[in-house]
């Protein structure tokens, strides 16, 4: 404060404001204005120019800095060298217009993180201003001035909201070098590029894109892209690791400006971006909101496994069947089924891009996932860290919604993988559960934008594939709910492990209620993957839009069905009984317990049973086809019901299926059905909740 009350140069230096490693601030006035000034001693300027005195050039430098005029950065207005013996040798002064406002880090100490909006505001600003700093001298290789220190205590916001930079084109004449024993260095640290750490002289404008990227993050986030604490394992991870992605600290973060951060912070300045306006059209990247009317009526999507002539005769009675969820692995095998869903308009398909199952080990044995795009082609399986690069991500999702597209989907679904992976080794540094969740969650939202900017016109479905049993913790389950409803998708495909008639009645119960949370909250349709059919009736007539299910097969998800190697043969098939709401195993070869059922609930009048013997009416294609034409009968009837109609006529239906059950004694056991006991407890419970 060895400046303060003196009139130097006719400026009276009023007010000590702040100070550096290399220099002091004031506040002076002169003629009855207000300027800031700030001080460096001659200790402090480059060796060079104290070496053979070369004050022109320091002066020359000074000018250029005066010639700056910009909106975004202050005004330098004078300069004078001050020399006192008592106040320490020569002193450089650099007077600038007084700006009257708070730093951007008093403003985060003050207030904490901005909102997306605030922040891109003042963000695009700095942009601006850094831009013209750049392009100040024209096009030669020493074109334009490189900031080198950008943090937000060099960044003022006044009032209405305009900011001004400062202390730009001090690293022409200062020496940073010779001030990082006063601490200087602990402020600008975490703002460094990796190249300024390395070599601090030859760096070019990139260096200031990655101190951006650093200043966005920080305004996003309240903290900085590397966990640390003592400043030489932040500056080996500013060389060495990649970001933490901003998202895992504010998941509110819009997924392509994460990645614009993500670029900035590239480790090779090749990597990031080439010029300014490249940043502004990454951050101008935006789609209008429109609040779309989903429909959520009921509905059922067939999941397809060598069904080629079981659809053709279907359709061929049925013409305007509906959805359709096509394995893309199936595609060079099952290549009529493909040219029969394809050339039928009424069809509409889903493509599920089996990314699930490139997580195992086993994906090598099936040649149909091997031809995948995607697959990786190394032996590797899909892991978060394989896809731990976000343009790996990026290219991984281009793949998967440009083969789903070439397969004529109607309509997208994300890449997805069973979070609960259980051949991942647990370490007591890591968390599998959670990199893959974090993992499924950036393929998301990295899908709805390669969507927007692709295929603006289809409609894109979020999929997510659970433990069941997660679902029970209420905490865990809210922040489910928050994270997928944050997403700006169409709809959402949950698959869950494992439920089937086996499953307890509190799991069911959670799972049940968690799926019409997320489509009531977000309005927008919700499919259950893989259910069998007596559920997924009960799922459509408590509201949920839709689910997914094979014929009379492809009932539930299970991990096993991914570890597994082996394929069991299959010695009978599956009867859809509507009567006992389940599908029923009969023997091929001895199909004595169909015959004594039918005894009992007579046998089916569909148009593929009746007037059939036992032995047409089990085959497996009949078995396809009557299990179809029962479903899609019951759908209709569900959705011609009034909603609150539907779970009183589901409740109904599963009464009488009890009931005969109990005439089946010879047949079945009491804890083979014991199963209608628990959907009736848990459903009259949801439907008690929710006033259906």
């Amino acid at each position: 404060m060895a400046f303060l009350n003196k009139i130097i140069s006719d400026y009276k230096f009023i007010e000590f404001i702040n100070e550096g490693g290399f220099g002091a601030v004031y506040k002076a006035e002169k003629n009855g204005h207000l300027y800031a000034i700030k001080v460096f001693r001659e200790a402090y300027v480059l060796r060079e120019f104290r070496k053979h005195g070369d004050n022109s050039r320091i002066k020359r430098e000074i000018e250029i800095m005066k010639s700056v005029s910009h909106p975004s950065i202050v005004k330098y207005v004078d300069d004078f060298v001050y020399d006192e013996k008592e106040e320490g040798g020569k002193n450089y002064c650099l007077v600038m217009e007084f700006i009257n406002g708070k730093n951007l880090r008093q403003l985060l100490n003050e207030n904490g993180k901005f909102n997306e909006e605030s922040a891109l505001d003042i963000f695009c600003k700095i942009l601006d201003g850094v831009n013209y700093l750049h392009n100040l001298r024209g096009d030669g290789d020493d074109a334009g001035i490189i900031h080198r220190d950008l943090k937000p205590e060099n960044i003022l916001i006044m009032s209405d909201g305009e900011i001004k930079i400062v202390d730009f084109g001090l690293s022409k004449i200062i020496d940073f070098t010779s001030i990082t024993s006063t601490g200087e260095v602990f402020g600008t640290g975490p703002y460094m590029s990796p190249e300024q750490i390395m070599d601090s002289k030859h760096i070019d404008k990139r260096s200031d894109y990655y101190t951006l990227g650093v200043i966005l993050y920080e305004m996003l986030t309240e903290v900085l892209p590397y966990d640390f604490q003592v400043l030489p394992e932040l500056l080996e991870k500013i060389k060495n690791d990649p970001a933490i992605p901003p998202r895992r600290r504010e998941s509110q973060i819009s997924n392509h400006i994460e990645n614009v951060i993500l670029k900035l912070l590239e480790k090779n300045p090749y990597q990031r971006y080439s010029k300014v306006q490249d940043i502004f059209d990454s951050i101008k990247i935006s789609f209008e909101p429109t609040k779309k009317k989903y429909d959520l009526s009921p509905k059922f999507i067939l999941r397809l496994y060598d069904d080629k002539s079981v659809l053709e005769q279907y359709t061929g009675k049925h013409p305007d069947f509906g959805f359709v969820e096509f394995p893309a692995n199936l595609e060079n095998h099952q290549k009529g089924l493909k040219k029969i869903i394809q050339e039928n308009s009424n069809i509409k398909i889903i493509v599920d891009p089996a990314t699930i199952r490139l997580a195992y080990d086993t994906y090598t044995d099936t040649k149909g996932l091997c031809e995948l795009p995607y697959a990786p082609q190394d032996y590797s399986v899909i892991t978060p860290n394989y896809l731990r690069d976000y343009k790996k991500q990026q290219e991984y999702v281009k793949q998967v919604i440009d083969k789903e597209v070439e397969l004529q989907a109607n309509t997208l679904l994300t890449p997805f993988h069973y979070t609960h992976n259980s051949s991942v080794v647990y370490t007591p540094t890591s968390n599998p559960i959670a990199e893959w969740f974090d993992l499924d969650c950036k393929l998301i939202k990295e899908s709805i934008d390669y969507r927007n900017s692709k295929y603006p016109s289809k409609a894109i479905y979020a999929g997510v594939c659970i433990k069941a049993d997660s679902l029970k913790d209420e905490g865990n389950r809210r922040h489910l709910l928050n994270t997928f409803s944050s997403f700006d998708c169409d709809g959402f495909m949950i698959y869950a492990d494992c439920i089937d008639n086996e499953t307890g009645e509190i799991i069911l119960y959670h799972y049940f209620k968690f799926l019409h949370d997320l489509q009531r909250w977000t309005e927008r349709p919700v499919l259950a993957g893989r259910v069998n059919i007596g559920l997924g009736l009960g799922l459509i007539s408590f509201g949920l839009a839709g689910f997914t299910s094979g014929t009379a097969r492809f009932e539930s998800f299970y991990e096993d069905l991914y570890k597994d190697r082996k394929d069991a043969y299959n010695m009978g098939v599956k009867y859809y009984f509507p009567e006992l709401l389940s599908t029923v195993y009969i023997k091929r070869k001895e199909p004595i317990r169909f015959e004594e059922i039918a005894k009992v609930l007579g046998t089916c009048n569909c148009i593929f049973c009746k007037g059939k013997s036992t032995v047409e009416i089990i085959k497996d294609q009949n078995t396809k086809l009557h299990f179809l034409e029962c479903t899609i009968q019951e759908i209709g009837e569900i959705k011609n019901l009034g909603v609150k109609d539907r779970m009183v006529s589901y409740l109904s239906r599963i009464k009488k299926a009890q009931e005969n059950y109990a005439k089946l004694k010879m047949v079945f056991k009491p804890e083979e059905y014991m199963f209608l006991s628990k959907w009736k407890k848990f459903f009259t419970k949801l439907n008690e909740e929710y006033n259906v």
